[in-house]
C-alpha cells in the first residue's frame, strides 16, 4: 500500500511542479514582452490541463494498467487540492461556472494523461 500511495503522490507533485514551473515561466513572458494580460486566463487553463495530463501520464505510466480510472483519479485529486487552495487565498473567485469549467478540464486532461501513459509504459500488455 505504501508503494501504491508513493506513485500518486509523486505523479500529483509532478503535475503540481510542472505547473508552477509553466506559470512561472508565463509570468516572466507576459511581464516582459507585449503580450496582453487578458490572455491569462487562458494561459491559466493550458497551464491546468499541462499539469494534470502530465500527473496522469506519469502514474498510469508507472502502474501500467487502468489508464483512464488513473488519469481521472489524478485529475479530481488535482481539482480538489486546487479547490481548497481557491477556498484558502480567494474564495470570491470560486462561481459556478469557474468550478465546472475547471472540473472538465482536470478530468478530461487526466483521462488523456492516463491513455497516454498506458501506451508510453514498458508494462502494457
Amino acid at each position: 500500500m505504501e508503494k501504491i500511495a508513493g506513485i500518486e503522490v509523486k505523479g500529483l507533485s509532478r503535475g503540481l511542479l510542472v505547473s508552477i514551473i509553466l506559470t512561472l515561466v508565463s509570468a516572466v513572458t507576459v511581464y516582459y514582452t507585449g503580450i496582453q494580460e487578458t490572455i491569462l486566463p487562458l494561459l491559466g487553463s493550458i497551464i491546468l490541463m499541462i499539469g494534470v495530463f502530465w500527473a496522469g501520464c506519469y502514474v498510469s505510466r508507472q502502474y501500467g494498467s487502468k489508464g483512464l480510472v488513473r488519469g481521472i483519479t489524478m485529475g479530481l485529486t488535482f481539482f480538489v487540492l486546487m479547490l481548497i487552495a481557491t477556498y484558502i487565498f480567494n474564495p470570491s473567485q470560486i462561481s459556478f461556472g469557474t468550478f465546472m469549467q475547471s472540473l472538465a478540464i482536470c478530468i478530461i486532461s487526466g483521462a488523456l494523461g492516463g491513455i497516454v501513459g498506458i501506451g508510453l509504459s514498458d508494462k502494457a500488455l
